[in-house]
């Protein structure tokens, strides 16, 4: 039952999907940026990491565990991490939900350090605000029918705690509540976020060279925005790099709408 709940749990947060979806881009080189809308990571933002691992219990059993200190982290397995991007100021929130690896040995192989989230494992992305109180984070679908809504304890309200945890999430489908899950009653552990000392994006593609995320010559955000471009089916997601990727002559990479999931609120509405 556990089980069935957590891949209930799942869908509501990430709807992930496959790997190796984003794709370089040359629309800041020969493209018209000047209607896209933006948002900028500025230094109001805040950045919280899960990691996801996986351990045996007393019985030999495979368990997953979130609230796990670095320190005993020798004999598990990381299988999964996920950001979280807040900034109380403009109450904005930004989930961003990675690639899972079914053979369950790509993150714990290949380590970033904790303040750097990498580009070339994003899935899906959830653009949310906070309510006044601090209380909750609503992520609002496209087309405006669905609002997923986390309970959040402690509460952001002008302080950023370091974890913070989803007690409840409520699915709500136009004005009818679909389903709540109460988090403790679903899940062994607690799901939580760990708050970071400071954050920075890159794009890091794995090689035979190289399985660490902290070299000097990584290929870094380019100036702090993501960048969208509203069309016909929904809102495409781009970033900005301050090298080439890949062997590519460009140093953007965009995602399809179908990977935002939950937009942001954007100024530049049709016919306005």
């Amino acid at each position: 039952m556990k089980k069935l709940l957590y891949l209930l749990i799942l869908t509501c947060i990430c709807d992930a999907c496959s790997r190796g979806k984003y794709y370089t881009t040359d629309i800041f080189r020969n493209g018209d940026v000047s209607k896209m809308d933006i948002q900028e990571l500025d230094s109001t933002y805040h950045f919280y990491l899960r990691e996801v691992y996986k351990d045996k219990n007393e019985l030999d059993e495979n368990v997953l565990r979130t609230n796990v200190e670095k320190s005993d982290t020798a004999f598990k397995t990381r299988i999964e991490i996920e950001y979280l991007l807040l900034s109380w100021v403009h109450k904005n929130a930004v989930y961003i939900s990675t690639i899972p690896d079914k053979y369950q040995h790509y993150y714990s192989s290949y380590r970033c350090a904790d303040t750097l989230l990498n580009a070339y494992d994003f899935s899906t992305f959830h653009f949310g605000k906070i309510d006044p109180e601090g209380e909750s984070i609503s992520f609002v679908s496209g087309d405006r029918i669905k609002t997923i809504t986390w309970d959040i304890r402690p509460f952001i309200n002008g302080s950023f705690p370091k974890k913070i945890f989803i007690r409840e999430i409520a699915v709500q489908r136009r004005e009818a509540v679909e389903n709540v899950i109460l988090i403790n009653k679903a899940l062994e552990e607690p799901l939580g976020f760990t708050h970071q000392k400071n954050f920075t994006v890159i794009f890091d593609k794995p090689g035979n060279k190289r399985d660490t995320c902290d070299d000097a010559a990584l290929c870094r955000m380019y100036d702090r925005k993501i960048y969208f471009n509203r069309g016909k089916h929904g809102v495409d997601i781009f970033f900005r790099f301050d090298k080439n990727i890949n062997n590519s002559g460009d140093s953007a990479i965009g995602f399809e709408y179908q990977r935002t999931r939950y937009p942001p609120v954007l100024q530049n509405q049709p016919g306005k």
